[in-house]
This record gives C-alpha cells, sequence and structure tokens, in this order.
C-alpha cells in the first residue's frame, strides 16, 4: 500500500480513448507521493484501458497509480469502486476527458496541510480546444476565497446549482459511507453530493482555475436518454415528498426542486417527439412554485414558466 497519501483522485473511464492520454498527462506532470490515483476501466473496449496500462507502464511514479477494472455498470459504480479502495485522507473526482490544470496538486496539498477543511471547492475553466485553455474564462461557485460561512456558501451553491462532481474535494472521514446512485449516469451529482455538504462544518474555496472541463457531443450532458429523465424525475418526486434528504433544510429543498423542475421542464421542450406536457410534471411544477415563490434565488421568469408549464409547452410546440 503507498503509504502517507493526502489526496485520492477517482477516474472513472469508459470509451474516452480520444482524450484519456491527455488527462493522464496533465496528472502525471504534477504527480507527487502524496497522491493518488484510482484509474477504474468501466468495461470499456476502446483501448482506454490498454492507454491506462502504458501510462502507468511508463509513469516515473508507478506506485502511485491503482487500476481497476469491473464489467460496464455506469460511472456511479464506478466512482463508488474508486472510493472503496481510496486510501487517502482526502476524495476528489476527475472525469476522464477532462484535465487538471497547472498547480492543482501543489494548491490542493497546500490547503489540505494548512487548513484540513472538511470540503475543499475549487475554480475551473470550460474548454473544446485544449490549446485555448489558456484563454478560457475561469469559473468560481464563489466571489471569496479562503473559508466560507457554511449556511451562506450552502445557499449560493444550491442557487448556482453546478454539481460537477469534480469541483469538490472532500475530507473521507466526515462521510465515511458516501456513495453516488448506482445505475443513475445523468444528475448522479446532484442525487449525492448535497449529503456532502450536510455532513462538512468547514468549507474552503480554493478560488484559482485548476480544473479543465471539456465540452463535447459525446459527453453524458448531450446525451440524454428517456431513462434518465424518468430517474431524475424520480429523485425530484422523493425530494418533493421529503423521502429524499430528510434533513435538508427547507431552503435549500425549495431552491433544489426549483432547479430540477426547470431542468425538467426543459427537457421535455427539447424532446421534439413529446406532443403534450405531462400532466403529473406540470402540477408537481406548479406546486413548487407555490411553496417556494417567495425565494429571491430563482428567477421570476423561470417561476412563472413553471407555474404554467404546460402553457408555455404548447405555446413552443405552435410555433414550432
Amino acid at each position: 500500500m503507498q503509504p502517507g497519501v493526502l489526496l485520492s483522485l477517482v477516474v472513472p473511464f469508459y470509451h474516452v480513448a480520444d482524450y484519456f492520454a491527455q488527462l493522464l498527462d496533465s496528472i502525471e506532470a504534477q504527480l507527487t507521493e502524496q497522491v493518488q490515483i484510482v484509474l477504474i476501466c468501466d468495461g470499456a473496449s476502446d483501448g482506454s484501458l490498454e492507454i491506462a496500462r502504458q501510462h502507468i507502464a511508463s509513469s516515473v511514479m508507478p506506485e502511485c497509480y491503482l487500476l481497476l477494472c469491473q464489467h460496464n455498470s455506469g460511472v456511479s459504480v464506478a466512482r463508488n469502486n474508486g472510493i472503496t479502495h481510496a486510501t487517502g485522507d482526502y476524495i476528489g473526482f476527475v472525469d476522464a476527458d477532462d484535465v487538471l490544470l497547472p498547480g492543482y496538486v501543489e494548491a490542493v496539498l497546500q490547503v489540505i496541510q494548512q487548513h484540513q477543511p472538511d470540503l475543499i471547492e475549487l475554480g475551473y475553466k470550460r474548454f473544446t480546444d485544449e490549446a485555448a485553455i489558456a484563454q478560457s474564462k475561469a469559473r468560481y461557485l464563489h466571489k471569496n476565497s479562503g473559508w466560507l460561512a457554511k449556511d451562506k456558501a450552502v445557499t449560493n451553491v444550491f442557487k448556482i446549482n453546478q454539481w460537477f462532481s469534480w469541483l469538490r474535494i472532500y475530507r473521507k472521514k466526515i462521510a465515511m459511507d458516501f456513495q453516488f446512485p448506482a445505475g443513475v449516469a445523468f444528475c448522479e451529482d446532484v442525487m449525492a453530493l448535497p449529503d456532502l455538504y450536510l455532513a462538512a462544518q468547514r468549507l474552503y474555496h480554493l478560488r484559482l482555475p485548476l480544473y479543465g472541463y471539456r465540452e463535447h457531443q459525446a459527453s453524458a450532458s448531450f446525451n440524454v436518454k428517456a431513462e434518465h429523465q424518468q430517474q431524475l424525475h424520480k429523485f425530484f418526486t422523493a425530494l418533493e415528498q421529503k423521502q429524499a434528504y430528510p434533513a435538508l433544510q427547507p431552503k435549500w429543498r425549495h431552491i433544489l426542486l426549483l432547479n430540477l423542475a426547470y431542468l425538467l421542464y426543459k427537457l421535455q421542450l427539447d424532446n421534439k417527439s413529446l406532443q403534450s406536457f405531462p400532466a403529473l410534471l406540470a402540477q408537481q411544477c406548479k406546486s413548487v412554485v407555490r411553496k417556494s415563490w417567495w425565494l429571491p434565488q430563482f428567477s421570476v421568469r423561470k417561476k412563472i414558466q413553471l407555474a404554467f408549464a404546460s402553457y408555455f409547452f404548447n405555446s413552443s410546440r405552435a410555433t414550432n
């Protein structure tokens, strides 16, 4: 076992051969003995596994890598597998088609060693072409850097609604049983990450662009299947009925419900084969707006759209 590990980075991969080497190179350039890289092959058959093996074989620090293989079970199960095998005091997540930007490891280790927060939040850049990352806009969850007041910070996180798992690094001991929902491959982050915010007491914002998020058409964000929408609607209903996250503050629950309702509404609009807005979802949207109209964290325009979702859906279909 690799001794003295402070940070474990969990990296599931499946059919990312076109991008995987770029990620592994960005990791290798920053690797230290205090970092463990847990690579999980989720049944990939496109050469990704061979890329991982060749990379580890040529690494100057092969002992820092742990390569796991599983039958194709989805990103959530792969991450959970990685969490189980992570030996670091802190755990972070990396998507296999992204990159670590220069300074990621050094900055994160410095925060861990100097401050020992429960949860670290990072800055990032979006990109399509790796050559243009330097010119890409840096994006952050908060305006302030350093320590954050929990209630205000978490309220802002729920408002911004950016639930990328790679934006957070958590202290393992605050959530020893933390898991992603098995079988879910779309919005699995929003179903899991509130657990970390409920458990964390000491939040630290590392306001540096340390992660590169690649946008491309093969990404799960661009390929939302009907079963994904059904899973999201099921979670939305459980959250509305307080079966999911019963301990969540009412304010945070209302913000999350509004954001999920709007996402579900947009998904219906984008489904060109759908001729009528689902009656149950229309009722739920109206109920959520009625209970949360007072919230300033959600625009009036979106609240009106949700309150009259069927009308706006039909108007959209009539103009197309």
